[in-house]
């Protein structure tokens, strides 16, 4: 499978772009605000007139690519996403800004429901909205509710949905695949389904966290090999989320080698 999400610059890579690196600054702060400013914008939007959850996850992929289109970076989906019907858990790292955007441009085929930090919700009209696409906000601090919250998903992912939930919790600003928290894990298992691998590439390299300058070029997504949960006791969560952080820094470093031979 081959998908692209966001406009396409052949003219650029990240090989070449170091020609102008203001001009790539002030892309990248361009983006950045133009993302978080018309954030509240689209939710309001959302709030208004999504009829569906997939009329409210258009609009945000909407935002999102409108924001890669800024950057010049345009996002190759590989590897088997899951089918309809099939209940999992997608989980996936999160080093850059970019790599939010492109996960907004290009997983909303592959997932029914998602969770955000609860940050997000602090939005203006962002809790309405993020209802409405059936994005679900993970409280920090408070967990009486985040095992309320995991509950529930246990539920829809029994039910066959395909949950996107985060590996690592948050953006790392690593190069590579950061240690994982175990919510994907337990999730998982508690509810029988597997856990699907989705590594991202090219987020780091074109955008660093904290960093403004955006070189332009690709973000690579990969589907890995679901990962089986059968047999394995919710006490080995913690061990059964390294495994998984283990399976997916080798499809990083298998990124990283393919780029390094183009």
């Amino acid at each position: 499978m081959n998908n692209k999400g966001g406009p396409r610059h052949p003219e650029y890579d990240l090989a070449n772009s170091a020609a102008n690196p203001l001009v790539e600054r002030w892309r990248g702060a361009r983006a950045l605000s133009q993302w978080i400013l018309g954030m509240p914008f689209m939710n309001r939007r959302i709030v208004r007139n999504a009829k569906t959850p997939k009329h409210a996850r258009d609009m945000i992929r909407i935002h999102c690519q409108k924001a890669l289109q800024v950057v010049r970076l345009h996002v190759e989906v590989t590897g088997e996403p899951p089918k309809i019907g099939q209940g999992c858990v997608v989980t996936y790292n999160e080093s850059s800004f970019v790599d939010v955007l492109a996960y907004g441009s290009v997983m909303w085929d592959h997932i029914d429901r998602a969770a955000a930090a609860e940050l997000y919700g602090k939005l203006p009209f962002a809790k309405e909205a993020c209802a409405k696409a059936k994005i679900e906000l993970v409280p920090r601090g408070d967990r009486d509710g985040t095992e309320r919250l995991m509950n529930r998903m246990v539920g829809a992912v029994l039910a066959g949905e395909r949950l996107g939930w985060g590996a690592e919790g948050r953006l790392t600003g690593k190069d590579g695949v950061a240690r994982f928290k175990i919510g994907a894990s337990l999730i998982a298992i508690r509810g029988g389904v597997p856990l699907i691998p989705v590594v991202y590439y090219g987020g780091h390299q074109s955008m660093p966290l904290g960093s403004l300058r955006a070189r332009p070029g690709k973000i690579s997504v990969r589907f890995g090999t679901p990962i089986s949960t059968t047999g394995i006791p919710e006490q080995d969560a913690r061990d059964f989320a390294g495994a998984a952080q283990e399976i997916m820094s080798h499809m990083y470093e298998d990124l990283r080698a393919e780029w390094g031979a183009l």
